[in-house]
């Protein structure tokens, strides 16, 4: 019973809030240094920093189940192409199967409530420092009687690297979600406008990388950072570790992950835990290859 009682009070919470939901960090590459993605030049990393659609072209295909210790039907899809010019991103988040109740509690069935978001980036390089910016179209379908929602909102971010053969850093500023309110009824929620900074620090050897990254970014109502290192042995394979917290919220959990990249093809991998957090155990994949 206490298991039924918190999912009914998570997807409530979920219904009540349902622009934060485009928060959630849809890159398994950063999934796994803390989502740490903001100053760490690459494509994988776009939805941190839109000016990283300038990074070689490719597509990645990311696949999460959120929460599994609380539920098996919630969950993500993100889909994302790079031209190296120009980027276009499908996330999609489906809430799983909700129970339809009459004004008197009877149960008449059920429905499936989702959300998506689809971003369009362009980026330019102006000597040396990379400017992009992104057009999200958020669209929430919670149920049939007025339960559909269309906004629309900005992102701008800006990158900077001054990493040599042996090293050195990088950073990133970005601001996101910068648009109008989601309407339900006679609801209305705004945007998770947020300002956020990001850096990495690089030490190059002749058969290893090793970064460290950092990223802080502040909301109108709560803020969040996340720590990470990654390991990155012979330019193929990756090892990562890493924090995340939302101190307002109470939300934290430790992360690792791994990876392999070649020439044409790259996958990633993140776990989520923290036995005391709806976030324990979940597992991140994700699959990509380069043009």
């Amino acid at each position: 019973m206490k298991k039924l009682l918190s999912i009914i009070l998570l997807t409530a919470s979920l219904f009540a809030q349902a622009n934060n939901i485009f928060t959630i960090n849809p890159s398994i590459h950063s999934a796994g240094v803390g989502n740490s993605g903001i100053g760490d030049f690459n494509s994988k990393n776009l939805f941190h920093n839109p000016a990283f659609v300038l990074d070689e072209s490719g597509v990645t295909i990311s696949s999460v189940k959120w929460l599994p210790n609380l539920v098996d039907d919630m969950g993500y899809t993100n889909l994302q192409y790079n031209s190296g010019k120009f980027g276009v991103e499908l996330f999609y988040f489906d809430y799983g199967t909700q129970i339809e109740a009459n004004p008197d509690g009877i149960i008449v069935g059920d429905f499936n409530s989702s959300s998506t978001r689809l971003g369009v980036s362009y980026g330019h390089d102006l000597s040396g420092w990379l400017l992009g910016g992104r057009l999200n179209i958020y669209q929430h379908n919670f149920y049939e009687s007025d339960g559909s929602s269309t906004n629309y909102g900005l992102d701008f971010g800006v990158h900077k690297s001054m990493i040599g053969e042996t090293g050195g850093a990088s950073f990133g500023i970005v601001l996101k979600d910068l648009g109008g309110e989601s309407k339900f009824q006679d609801v209305k929620m705004s945007l998770p406008m947020s300002v956020g900074v990001g850096i990495k620090y690089s030490l190059i050897k002749p058969v290893f990388t090793f970064n460290t990254l950092l990223d802080v970014k502040l909301y109108e109502e709560f803020s969040s950072f996340g720590v990470g290192t990654e390991y990155i042995f012979s330019n193929i394979g990756l090892f990562k570790l890493g924090y995340y917290s939302e101190p307002e919220y109470e939300v934290d959990y430790i992360t690792v992950g791994a990876g392999i990249k070649t020439s044409s093809i790259s996958i990633d991998l993140a776990y989520l835990f923290n036995e005391e957090s709806f976030h324990n155990e979940t597992l991140m994949f994700s699959f990509g290859f380069n043009f």
